[in-house]
This record gives C-alpha cells, sequence and structure tokens, in this order.
C-alpha cells in the first residue's frame, strides 16, 4: 500500500481485492505510466526542482466506475484532446479538490479549484492543469454514456459544480465521505453503477447554462443555447450571426477555437439526443429508423456510421448494451 504521511487524510479503505493499482513512486517515468493507464493521456511537466518531483496516484475500481486519488505537485498537466479511435474520451471526470489549488485552462475559460471545490471535466477536451505546489484531489470517472443518457443535452458538461444548492450540497457530502473513506465501498461491486446514476442525477440541477460564466467566450455559450432550443431545425450560420450580432466569421471563429465547428456541434448534440431515445424500454421505446429521421438524419444507414463512430458501437448494440445493463440493475436483489 501507498506510504502516506500522518497528516494526509485517509482514502477509499477498501479490501485489497479491489485495488486494481497502486503508484507509489516518486519517479517521473512511473508517475506517467499510470497516469496513462488510468486517466488516459495527459502530458506532465515537471515542477521547477525536478529532484523534488512527487507524484502519487492509486486507483480503485467498483465494477465499471474507476476511482482515482491523486497527489501531485507538478508545473503542468495537459490533458490531450480525447479520440473515439483511441477510446480515451469515455468520461467525465467528477473532481473534489482535496488539498491544495490548482488553475484549470481550457482555451479563454480559467477557473482555480481550492480545498473543498468540485469541477466536472471532459475527457474529449483539452485543458491544462497548472498545481500551485503539492495538491490533492479525489477524481471519479463518470462514464460518458451514463452522464449523457442521464443529463439533458443543454447541461454544460465543464468547470466549477456550484455547491450552494441542495443537490450540490449533497453530492459534496458523498464525495467528502468517499474521500474520507466514511463509505463501505467494499460491499459489493454491484454498487459501482447505483452510486454513479446517483453522483450523475445530483450533478444535474446544477448543471444549467444560464450557470455557465461570462468567461470563456460567452457568445459561444450563446450559441449553443440558441442552437439547442431550436435543435431540430437550427438556425443557419448567417440567421444565428445575425440573430448575435456578430458577423458569420466571429461566428465561426468561437467554435474553430476549440477545435470544433457548428456542424459538429449540432451533430453531436442530436447524437446525443438519439442514444437518450434508444435508451428507452417499453412503450416510450422508438424503432432505430424513426429515432434517426426525428433527429435530422434523413437515412439511417448514415445515421448508425454517423452513431458507431461517436459511440464506438451500432444504435442497435447500444440499445440492447444499455437496456441489458438497466434489466440487470433492476433485477439486483430479487430471486
Amino acid at each position: 500500500m501507498q506510504n502516506r504521511s500522518n497528516c494526509a487524510p485517509k482514502l477509499l479503505e477498501i479490501p485489497s481485492r479491489c485495488l486494481v493499482s497502486v503508484q507509489n513512486r516518486h519517479d517521473f517515468d512511473h508517475w506517467n505510466q499510470a497516469v496513462h493507464a488510468v486517466c488516459g493521456r495527459f502530458v506532465t511537466q515537471r515542477c521547477t526542482h525536478a529532484d523534488n518531483f512527487i507524484g502519487n496516484i492509486q486507483h480503485h475500481q467498483l465494477g465499471d466506475l474507476n476511482l482515482a486519488d491523486i497527489q501531485v505537485n507538478a508545473l503542468s498537466i495537459r490533458r490531450e484532446r480525447g479520440s473515439a479511435s483511441r477510446g480515451d474520451d469515455r468520461f467525465y471526470f467528477l473532481v473534489l479538490q482535496r488539498e491544495g489549488s490548482m488553475a484549470i485552462n481550457r482555451s479563454a475559460q480559467t477557473f482555480t479549484l481550492h480545498p473543498g471545490d468540485m469541477a466536472l471535466l471532459d475527457s474529449a477536451e483539452s485543458f491544462e492543469m497548472q498545481p500551485n505546489g503539492l495538491i490533492a484531489q479525489l477524481s471519479i470517472h463518470l462514464c460518458r454514456d451514463a452522464v449523457d443518457r442521464l443529463l439533458p443535452t443543454h447541461a454544460w458538461r465543464f468547470g466549477k459544480i456550484e455547491q450552494s444548492g441542495l443537490s450540490g450540497r449533497l453530492l459534496h457530502g458523498m464525495l467528502q465521505q468517499i474521500s474520507d473513506g466514511e463509505m463501505n465501498l467494499g460491499a459489493g461491486q454491484s454498487h459501482g453503477a447505483a452510486l454513479q446514476d446517483a453522483l450523475i442525477n445530483l450533478l444535474q440541477p446544477s448543471l444549467h447554462p444560464d450557470d455557465v460564466p461570462n468567461t470563456g467566450r460567452p457568445l459561444r455559450r450563446l450559441a449553443e443555447r440558441m442552437i439547442n432550443k431550436t435543435l431540430l431545425a437550427p438556425p443557419t450560420p448567417a440567421e444565428l450571426a445575425a440573430m448575435l450580432n456578430i458577423s458569420v466569421r466571429q461566428l465561426y471563429r468561437q467554435f474553430e477555437l476549440d477545435g470544433d465547428s457548428i456542424g459538429r456541434y449540432i451533430q453531436r448534440q442530436r447524437l446525443h439526443c438519439a442514444a437518450r431515445d434508444l435508451a428507452q424500454t417499453g412503450d416510450n421505446a422508438l424503432p432505430i429508423t424513426t429515432i434517426a429521421y426525428k433527429w435530422g438524419f434523413t437515412d439511417s444507414a448514415h445515421f448508425s456510421r454517423v452513431f458507431k463512430r461517436h459511440y464506438s458501437m451500432p444504435p442497435k448494440d447500444y440499445r440492447a448494451n444499455v437496456q441489458g445493463a438497466t434489466s440487470a440493475h433492476n433485477n439486483q436483489g430479487h430471486p
């Protein structure tokens, strides 16, 4: 087990059989290997005094839910843009900052996490984390499919999480209990799916588009809201630019700064809505062709190709997997 100082808080006191990997070497190469294995493609820049580099990561798995306890004093940790072909854009990182402060930069958006702050980070986005000395954080890797299935499409998915409301306080309390080792996470692997759903449902009330701060190119956020309100028949770029009182070139630039485009954004949002419909069961379940047409895909074969490229499986398999997981979850504990 990892050697920790007496002042370091406990984290995830679970049986060793649930421990997937432990990295406790203050060694830069081993740190990079562990981070890539647990969190995906991050590029770490050492602190000024290389001999004093500290990088510990402790990884636990509860069913399909991954949890990481991270301590590091790097100068910078940069996330490369995720890729569906590499399979490293499958998560949203739900973070609780436990010790120290850390700046997070994403394009023109910058915010700082202090002890007790929470944030949601998208593994498909490129961003940079800049610790101020030694920091410690709890990172829970929420499945992208589960988040996109449970959260409304218009909810933002990157930034600090508001804690003033009831849901935010409950979410913080759960993360704090996990961090302090007060939850018996070793009780059973089947609890991973239930815990993940609970965390995502508590996220939902705190993720409103109107809550997005005015930093980080508010024009893009406003454009996204206008698109999402009329997703079935969104305005043309010229119409959208006129509504925002900017030029079409300025509008394109808002998306290009993230390596994105208006067309890709619209398609991505439509795919999220289609995935949500595919997850419906019973009388609410629509045929796959109907879902494709509903969300603007006039060619069902094209819909299947685009959906598979985004979710790494065709719509039919996605529906079967989601419904199978839902059925298994509902039958837990029943004879």
